[in-house]
């Protein structure tokens, strides 16, 4: 059964202030709520954002760390601390094509060797319809030159 956002933060609050976490499982794409859940569900969500608060905060000391030693060693360098690490320090350099037309119409001829092109090819929602199609005899051979990965992604974010 769903329940308005405002009872929802009410009943929350009620809970947090018995020391208990309220949770519950949002059904995606809909208003629908289910509130039984396990504790030990919840306690692996309150650790693993724990875990996600130390890392971003560790990330952040990291990056300043590395700036330090970038500094400090200096490009083409190596910093070598016996039985404990090497730190490295290389200048990377990337460059890209802004305008690959007006480039093209500069080089010319040349373009092809002196740039090279990728194609991705993605297949459109109603080609993945008609390889579905119990009734397209084509449908079998639509299948057979599509490929079809699953697979599951737990993203941690705080709570706004």
């Amino acid at each position: 059964m769903a329940k308005t956002a405002t009872k929802a933060k009410q009943e929350q609050a009620v809970e947090a202030a018995a020391g208990k976490p309220a949770a519950w499982i949002e059904v995606h794409g809909s208003d629908e709520r289910l509130e039984a859940v396990a504790p030990k569900l919840v306690q692996a969500a309150m650790r693993a954002m724990g875990l996600v608060k130390r890392i971003d905060e560790l990330d952040e000391e990291l990056k300043g760390l590395k700036a330090e030693l970038a500094e400090g060693v200096g490009a083409g360098r190596s910093l070598v601390v016996p039985g404990v690490c090497r730190v490295s320090v290389a200048k990377t350099t990337s460059v890209g094509i802004k305008d690959a037309d007006k480039l093209r119409e500069l080089l010319g001829e040349r373009f092809g060797d002196l740039v090279s092109e990728s194609v991705s090819y993605k297949p459109s929602e109603a080609l993945i319809e008609m390889s579905a199609d119990g009734d397209d005899p084509m449908a079998p051979a639509y299948r057979a030159l599509l490929t079809v990965r699953s697979g599951t992604t737990v993203r941690i974010m705080a709570e706004k």
